[in-house]
């Protein structure tokens, strides 16, 4: 079973194993507001892994917009997919929305690193963000999930709702992870205890594997942030033994790379034993 699309997605990029054991993209499908810049390898990721950064043309995320991407990590294949910069999401009028949707088919022992920069949340933006990723058994999916503030001193002019929702399933079609959230930016400026406090952004990580056991991983995920100043976080292991995940809060945009950053080694040195460089961007 493959995931279904309902939609037609603006990328799709399919990742292969060429004979020599590097990856490569072998089918793409990449149109307007992206682009897909060229392969990169990097000293210190594992043998034969690609390095990606697909970037928006248009400047962001307007209203009305209903953006789609796929990604197909074939058997064997590593790949870490990234944006060349954080993405504005700008003001919407009338109530209006924009759509962000990303379908994942990581086949067996595939490692698929997807860890776009934080979403920059303009006032009166409104955006629904849904992943949907198929895992199957030995398959590795990074993911990573964030959002900060267009200017979090700036009182009464705040984004209106994000709503985002990540599901994660087996071979099968068997449902594994459901996460969903809603937020709107009058209650993460409001500084409520129990929701965000003192917290103007945040994010969430996911370490996907059925093949590794959770417990290390959320050992791992929580050492890693541990030494992080200015970041309030929690780690702990998926339903149905989905991997880990972590959720987190920080006083700026400084403060979760740091951490987003930090998760990502950690889990680079479960699955490979390798620890990676920071990308330039």
């Amino acid at each position: 079973m493959t995931i279904a699309s309902v939609f037609n997605p603006q990328a799709f990029i399919e990742f292969v194993q060429h004979p020599n054991g590097n990856t490569g993209v072998g089918r793409q499908l990449v149109g307007y507001p992206f682009h897909l810049g060229r392969t990169l390898r990097f000293a210190g990721d594992p043998v034969g892994m690609s390095s990606l950064y697909l970037q928006s043309c248009s400047g962001g995320i307007f209203q009305g917009d209903d953006l789609g991407l796929r990604f197909v990590a074939q058997a064997g294949t590593k790949a870490h997919l990234t944006s060349a910069a954080s993405t504005i999401v700008h003001t919407m009028n009338d109530g209006r929305e924009a759509r962000h949707r990303v379908l994942i088919e990581a086949e067996p022992d595939c490692l698929l690193e997807y860890l776009p920069d934080p979403l920059v949340m303009f006032p009166r933006s409104n955006l629904q963000n849904e992943v949907v990723v198929q895992l199957h058994h030995g398959a590795r999916v990074l993911l990573g999930e964030a959002l900060v503030l267009h200017d979090p001193d700036l009182s009464g002019q705040v984004f209106e709702i994000y709503v985002s929702e990540t599901l994660v399933r087996d071979a099968a079609g068997r449902l594994l992870v459901h996460d969903r959230f809603r937020i709107d930016g009058d209650t993460l400026q409001s500084n409520r205890p129990g929701i965000n406090g003192r917290y103007q952004a945040q994010a969430s990580f996911f370490a996907l594997t059925t093949s590794d056991p959770p417990p290390a991983l959320v050992a791992s995920l929580r050492r890693a942030i541990e030494p992080i100043a200015g970041v309030y976080a929690a780690a702990s292991a998926l339903p149905n033994g989905a991997g880990a995940w972590m959720r987190l809060l920080a006083d700026d945009a400084i403060g979760l790379r740091q951490a987003m950053h930090a998760a990502w080694v950690a889990m680079r040195v479960e699955f490979t034993g390798l620890t990676p460089a920071r990308k330039r961007k």
